[in-house]
């Protein structure tokens, strides 16, 4: 819900902020997924709500980026949140503080959960951004 400048901003250097929502999602996916499952070691409540800032800020530069393509958004943060899921099994393969996360159930959903958040954060966003742009809301 940023304002039209914010969007403006996105739409001029697409790549840039393409390659920043590539940085984020890969790493931030990878890097919290031990610390934002409740009920699991090392959940953290500071831990949880920086990840939900952070997908709040790639939804909303998923919205400067793409208008009315939550498919795209979905499919994106889908296969990047797998990735980075990926990308830390396999950097951390063999030790036993990780064996505790490799419930397949954790291993499908926590992406998909991801994909879904700021996908519906996304539509939310741009429903209302459109609304704004097309006159109904004055």
């Amino acid at each position: 819900m940023f304002n039209e400048l914010f969007y403006q901003k996105v739409q001029r250097s697409r790549m840039g902020f393409f390659i920043f929502i590539l940085v984020i999602l890969l790493f931030h996916t990878g890097i919290t997924f031990t610390f934002v499952i409740p009920g699991l070691k090392g959940f953290t409540w500071s831990q949880l709500l920086l990840a939900l800032l952070m997908y709040f800020i790639c939804a909303n530069i998923f919205v400067g980026l793409y208008t009315k393509r939550a498919w795209l958004v979905f499919i994106i943060t889908l296969l990047l949140g797998y990735l980075g899921m990926g990308w830390r099994i396999w950097l951390e393969w063999g030790e036993y503080t990780l064996a505790e996360y490799l419930h397949q159930a954790i291993l499908i959903f926590y992406p998909m959960v991801i994909a879904l958040l700021i996908t519906g954060t996304y539509s939310i966003i741009d429903f209302s951004r459109n609304r704004k742009n097309d006159g109904i809301d004055s």
